[in-house]
């Protein structure tokens, strides 16, 4: 049978990359991968992360210092716009190796520059997203029980439903960002395309990306409890390793 015009290998839609079936410890090979690359440019990849370091002490002082929620929801803003844009100069450093290019940060920083537009209309997706997310938290207080001493299935109840509401929207986020910034950089394909393709590159790979994610918070954690300064290898070594997984996920 004729194949129809417009549609992709296995009848999904051609603005949609397909994606690849994972074994269940390629986010530990990503790791690997992010590691060498991050020691094959030390210089750069010291410099990036001292950046990232410097401004996650930075937000932390004001978020303390400040009671202005209006202070901190600008913080939030700006952290959505501006952090991802700056992870693209570590997907453009693993793409310059793995073309077995020397990498440079004038060669990154173009790239930065190059991508900003797709960027920030991720951004603003993400921010709609958010938004959505803070309003239902707000609804979901009208299942808090009224009585005084609330029964204690009452409070469970209560905390399912947040705890699932939550869960959803994180993992949404998650869906659309886990692969598309890469692919952006890789295919200078818009912001929906990739974000498209990386939600069904995570839905093909459910327990993978869940995985994955886990990986992430560990790793996050373990920089930030040793004083920020984790931070400067972690946060390189996971976007080393997301320009990976995105490679060894999503079809060309």
């Amino acid at each position: 049978m004729e194949e129809k015009k417009g549609a992709a290998p296995g009848g999904s839609k051609s603005f949609i990359a397909p994606s690849r079936k994972l074994e269940f410890s390629a986010p530990l090979r990503w790791l690997r991968l992010g590691w060498q690359d991050y020691t094959a440019s030390l210089r750069l990849s010291i410099e990036y992360g001292a950046f990232f370091a410097l401004g996650g002490l930075l937000l932390t002082v004001i978020v303390f210092l400040s009671s202005d929620s209006m202070t901190l929801l600008s913080l939030g803003v700006l952290f959505i716009l501006l952090g991802p844009l700056f992870a693209f100069g570590l997907y453009d450093i693993s793409r310059q190796l793995q073309k077995g290019e020397p990498p440079t940060l004038i060669h990154s920083i173009h790239q930065i520059r190059n991508s900003a537009a797709n960027q920030w209309v991720f951004a603003v997706v993400v921010i709609v997203i958010g938004l959505i997310w803070m309003r239902a938290a707000t609804m979901i207080h009208i299942f808090y029980p009224d009585d005084a001493e609330p029964a204690l299935e009452e409070l469970l109840t209560f905390l399912a439903i947040g705890s699932g509401v939550g869960l959803f929207f994180a993992s949404l986020v998650f869906g659309i960002s886990a692969f598309s910034l890469p692919m952006m950089v890789d295919r200078n394909v818009d912001a929906i395309t990739a974000a498209l393709s990386s939600l069904n590159a995570v839905m093909t790979n459910k327990w993978v990306a869940a995985f994955w994610a886990l990986l992430i918070l560990l790793l996050v954690v373990i920089g930030f409890a040793t004083l920020y300064l984790g931070l400067i290898v972690v946060l390189p070594v996971i976007g080393y390793a997301t320009w990976h997984g995105y490679r060894d996920t999503i079809l060309p």
